[in-house]
């Protein structure tokens, strides 16, 4: 047990160096090389826990994953209303997703499409019952109206994923925004809320924050 503790925290403790890493130069710019220096250890014992830089970045992913459902799933539970708890969740979605920029731009690679498409699935399976979570809620307050709340949210989520999340269609600044507004009240049209009390919300959820005064 003592050896299975030990090789746990190597491997957070090089997830972490990496990540540091990554956050301060981009992943681009940083090699295997650099990694092993950071965390003090032999390039050897780095292919102990990672087959190669990929690896360690889609593990890196994973963690990234589970955070961001992690804290969608404490802001959902915040609210007394459903319509706040579900904007709450995406805002701590989004939060998370700034947190960790660099990572979000590295799985936007082409060479990383893999990846990236693995990542999204992964959100959409861990993220979509936490809403439906609070969609089922919103059916018994009558906040919403959604016959089957799971299926409804993973299409919403995979369907915005794939128009707006990674570049895939070269939007230009003003045509992203126009199709956000537009996928907005798609959501909320699909969740059976009344016009505007959720588009307003999610609009101010994803906003992106206010720059510091001075």
């Amino acid at each position: 047990m003592r050896q299975k503790i030990g090789q746990e925290q190597r491997h957070a403790e090089i997830l972490a160096c990496a990540a540091r890493l990554f956050r301060e130069r981009g992943v681009g710019a940083v090699a295997i090389d650099e990694i092993v220096r950071e965390a003090n250890i032999a390039k050897g014992t780095f292919y102990l826990y990672f087959r190669s830089k990929s690896d360690l970045l889609a593990r890196l992913a994973d963690a990234l994953v589970a955070r961001m459902v992690e804290a969608a799933e404490a802001a959902a539970r915040q609210q007394a209303d459903p319509l706040d708890n579900f904007a709450a969740a995406v805002a701590a979605l989004k939060h998370v997703d700034r947190d960790e920029r660099h990572l979000a731009e590295a799985l936007h690679h082409p060479a990383n499409l893999e990846l990236h498409e693995r990542a999204n699935i992964a959100l959409v399976r861990g993220l979509a019952p936490v809403l439906a979570g609070v969609v089922e809620a919103g059916n018994a307050t009558g906040v919403f109206d959604v016959a089957a709340p799971l299926p409804t949210v993973e299409f919403l989520l995979a369907g915005q994923a794939f128009l707006l999340g990674d570049g895939r269609f070269n939007w230009s600044p003003a045509e992203h925004a126009e199709r956000l507004d537009a996928a907005l009240v798609l959501i909320e049209r699909a969740l059976g809320a009344p016009p505007r009390s959720l588009t307003t919300r999610l609009a101010q959820a994803l906003a992106p924050p206010a720059a510091p005064a001075g």
